[in-house]
Order: structure tokens, then C-alpha cells, then sequence
């Protein structure tokens, strides 16, 4: 009985003196290092970047918009903080994180039709776990507010970094991605372009989402940010002409003093299917005309 407790107890403090250590081992990392592959643009996003004009969403910003048209045509430092699978409650910690050291001139936030509605997933916000209680009080008040059993976990290094040791070592094994120093990532022309598709139905916004963007435009406004939310083209076509997410996103817009472009279903793009390299996202060579016409916009005003 003895020697088992003895195996017991010291089996337990090396997985604590491990964690100890990996904690400390990846504190280090994170200040001294960017992130590889699909991380890199967050962790720059998060700890570095200072633009005038910051670039914010899912892989819709991501893909849509050419930061250094924004920046040749505008004299404007831009970087594109898009980042792919994420949802409102994300976007409005990254905006929240970079507001603490750096505030931009121009907001561009990149959604889809039915960003705010039930059908589009919530994101994946535990990528955001390595820079718990690291000096981000928005993501920190997230975690804060997660089950009892989740914040006790998040006491342990083998849990809050397990997500950035497995990815880099993914990425570095695997991952061919390059982003540009100013988060540019666009998507090849396929070789066969997709087809328009009608939808049937369209989605109703959810509250806390709209709780989420219309903090972040009250931030916008507070700060003298000009804020632009775009619906960039997709290659449906849908049965209203103005969808219910879009009327919400269009009032707050207007009660933050924001501008909204709605151009989901723009006729330009939805008779060039060649500028799409699936039906939500453009390629290459839509990204840059659609950027293009959201710059000649900006010089209109």
C-alpha cells in the first residue's frame, strides 16, 4: 500500500512539474515568436500589427479583400485579420484586443448574408485559449464566463496550450500556407467555375450576435473609427432581395453612424461566375476587382 502511494504521489507531481514547465516553456514561445501557419495571422493580429485600416472576419474577409489595393490606393497601411471558421463573439474579442494597444482609422468587417443567423456556426474560439490571463481582458472575461469544470482546466499548460504545440507542429510538417506580411491569402481561379444557386429560404438573425456586432460599432463610434460592414458577393441568389440579417445589420449601421455596401447578390459578379472560386467566396481575380470597387467607393465619399 505504501509503495503504491508513493507511485501514486510521484506520478503526480512530475505531470505537475510538467505542466509547470510547459506553461512556463509556452509563455516564452508565444511572447518571443510568431505563430505558424493558420495561427500566424491571428498571433500578429493579436500582439503586433498597427494598421490604419484593420480587416476583420471570417474566411469571407479573409479571401475578399486585397489589403495592399486598400493600401496603394488610399496611402492607408492595411492588414486583412480575416480569419477562417470564426464567428461574431470572435470578432469582437480580436477587435477588442487590438483596440487595447492600437486604434485604426477604418474598420472593415466582412460578413456573410447569414452571418448573424443560426445556420452559420459560432466559431471556434478556443484557438483564442494560449492567451488566456496573458494581459487581454476581453478573452479572459470569455473564459471567465465558461463552466466551473472548464475554468479549473484552464489552470493547466497541457490544456491551454495543447491547441498551438499540436498545430505547430502540423503546420510545420504539413502546412504550405503563405500569408503576406499584411494577412493577404486569396484563393486560386478553379479550373471549372461553380454555378448560381438559388436558395429557398433565409435565415432570422440571433440576438447575441447582433449584441456583438452592435458593441463592436458602439467601440467604432467611440473611438472616431470609421466602421464599414460589407456583405461581399456569393453566388446565390436569394428569395428576398433584402434578406432578414441584412435589415438588422442595416439599422445598426445606421444608429453607429457605420456604412453597410450590400452586395450579396451584385449583378456584376453573379453574371462572372469566373470571379468566384466557390459560391461564397471569390477567387483571386474577384477579390481584386471587388476591392477595387470598394476603394472607388471610399474616394466617393
Amino acid at each position: 500500500m505504501k509503495k503504491l502511494l508513493v507511485f501514486i504521489f510521484s506520478t503526480l507531481l512530475i505531470v505537475v512539474a510538467f505542466d509547470v514547465l510547459l506553461g512556463v516553456a509556452s509563455v516564452s514561445y508565444i511572447k518571443s515568436h510568431d505563430l505558424p501557419g493558420r495561427y500566424r495571422p491571428l498571433d500578429r493580429l493579436i500582439k503586433k500589427v498597427e494598421p490604419d485600416v484593420l480587416i476583420l472576419g471570417n474566411s469571407i474577409a479573409l479571401n475578399d479583400f486585397v489589403p495592399h489595393i486598400i493600401s496603394d490606393s488610399t496611402g492607408l497601411t492595411c492588414y486583412n485579420g480575416g480569419i477562417e471558421g470564426q464567428g461574431m463573439d470572435f470578432f469582437e474579442t480580436v477587435l477588442d484586443c487590438v483596440l487595447q494597444r492600437h486604434i485604426p482609422k477604418m474598420l472593415i468587417l466582412g460578413l456573410r448574408v447569414e452571418e448573424l443567423g443560426q445556420n452559420v456556426g459560432d466559431g471556434i474560439y478556443d484557438v483564442l485559449r494560449p492567451y488566456y490571463h496573458t494581459g487581454y481582458s476581453s478573452i479572459d472575461q470569455h473564459f471567465d464566463n465558461r463552466s466551473s469544470g472548464e475554468r479549473l482546466l484552464l489552470h493547466s499548460s497541457l490544456y491551454r496550450y495543447n491547441i498551438i504545440w499540436a498545430r505547430i507542429l502540423l503546420y510545420t510538417l504539413f502546412d504550405n500556407t503563405h500569408y503576406s506580411p499584411d494577412g493577404e491569402l486569396m484563393k486560386p481561379v478553379p479550373a471549372v467555375a461553380p454555378q448560381l444557386q438559388h436558395l429557398q429560404n433565409c435565415d432570422t438573425p440571433i440576438q447575441w450576435k447582433l449584441d456583438c456586432l452592435e458593441r463592436m460599432l458602439k467601440r467604432c463610434h467611440e473611438k472616431g473609427i470609421k466602421a464599414y460592414v460589407c456583405f461581399p458577393p456569393e453566388l446565390y441568389h436569394f428569395p428576398v432581395s433584402t434578406p432578414p440579417c441584412i435589415e438588422a445589420v442595416l439599422d445598426l449601421c445606421k444608429k453607429y453612424d457605420a456604412e453597410c455596401f450590400v452586395d450579396h447578390e451584385d449583378s456584376v459578379f453573379h453574371s462572372a461566375p469566373q470571379f468566384f472560386a466557390d459560391n461564397v467566396h471569390l477567387n483571386a481575380d474577384g477579390a481584386a476587382k471587388y476591392t477595387q470597387i470598394f476603394v472607388s467607393r471610399l474616394s466617393n465619399r
